[in-house]
């Protein structure tokens, strides 16, 4: 069975993308939620970093498409729920500027989306039994866009959420 028709060991029950849908993560509270969202880009940053380590020879034809079926939607689903719900509620905090992060969170989202674009491309041509054509880029792509995610994730762990999570808390609303 592919990886993206699995229950989550984190999430009993939840595929890696129906997790994100807008009815999935309503069922949870907001911090909840960023964390499902975070656990799985992490879990795609390893999976594409594992493919980066493979190259050229040790390339698993199946994780490719595995990692190719999902890439896309779970950052689609990911980004429009932070875009939605995540990033109003960071903006009306007082702290001054952080419209300025949020601006910066959403070009890198755009940007995201169009670098996961080309390498679900190449993943599905390797899938089908394609050649690793230039592996050696193509590495460097994957580590490019991987490395990216997780500064990304790290920054809305590091800001975002605490930021939320105070704000709940003083509100007594968990």
């Amino acid at each position: 069975m592919p990886d993206s028709h699995r229950a989550s060991a984190v999430y009993p029950g939840c595929c890696e993308i129906e997790c994100l849908s807008q009815e999935e993560l309503g069922r949870h509270g907001v911090i909840e939620a960023m964390r499902l969202i975070h656990d799985k880009k992490v879990a795609i940053c390893r999976e594409l970093e594992d493919i980066a380590d493979g190259l050229p020879a040790a390339v698993d034809a199946l994780r490719c498409l595995s990692v190719a079926a999902k890439l896309l939607p779970v950052l689609r689903r990911a980004h429009d729920y932070e875009e939605k719900l995540i990033f109003p509620v960071y903006e009306k905090l007082a702290s001054p500027g952080r419209n300025l992060s949020t601006d910066r969170l959403r070009a890198e989202h755009m940007s995201d989306e169009c670098f996961a674009a080309d390498l679900t491309g190449i993943l599905l041509k390797i899938g089908h039994g394609g050649p690793v054509d230039q592996a050696e880029t193509f590495g460097f792509m994957l580590r490019g866009f991987f490395d990216g995610l997780r500064r990304h994730v790290a920054f809305e762990d590091e800001h975002i959420v605490p930021a939320i999570r105070n704000t709940l808390n003083n509100r007594n609303v968990v």
